[in-house]
């Protein structure tokens, strides 16, 4: 009854956002046993790691970095490019030490400074999957695959997953 959304895996425990309930479930890795669940302000839309604090956004322009334990803030940063904010941060990883962001509703994804909210680069994925099919809305899935080269981009309702090497 509640619309999975980010997840992220940090100190063998998996967390998993939901969009407008406003609760993350945590998951034993091993098992995937349900093990908590916390309560957190506002909707969750992305959620990533940088191996020490869960990163989260929110569909603004702001990355929340929490403790993983009890999702309390430790700071927040702004994405900007040139000084303006990018709005509708949607599904996060980090790569690199940098943090990409898919811009919802879009072909974009930002690759963002997590020191400073910078956004060093925007990548247009427009060719990627021009001619879906009409149930296959939008670009809306970033990981890293396992060997650790190369992302895997998908979106809501598409039938396919692509490999892109940056």
């Amino acid at each position: 009854d509640r619309f999975g959304e980010g997840l992220a895996l940090i100190g063998g425990r998996l967390y998993q956002l939901t969009w407008e309930s406003g609760i993350a479930y945590v998951y034993d890795a091993s098992t995937l046993a349900l093990v908590d669940s916390i309560r957190y302000p506002g909707q969750g839309w992305g959620l990533t790691t940088d191996g020490k604090q869960l990163i989260m956004s929110d569909g603004s322009d702001s990355l929340r970095f929490m403790d993983a334990s009890t999702f309390r803030v430790e700071r927040v940063v702004h994405a900007r490019s040139n000084g303006e904010p990018i709005q509708k941060l949607n599904e996060l990883e980090l790569v690199g030490g940098e943090i990409l962001a898919n811009v919802y509703e879009s072909n974009w994804i930002v690759r963002i400074d997590p020191a400073s909210g910078n956004v060093r680069e925007m990548l247009d994925f427009a060719d990627l999957y021009p001619k879906r099919a009409g149930y296959a809305e939008v670009m809306n899935g970033i990981s890293l695959a396992p060997d650790g080269k190369q992302l895997l981009l998908t979106g809501k309702m598409w039938p396919v997953m692509f490999e892109v090497r940056l």
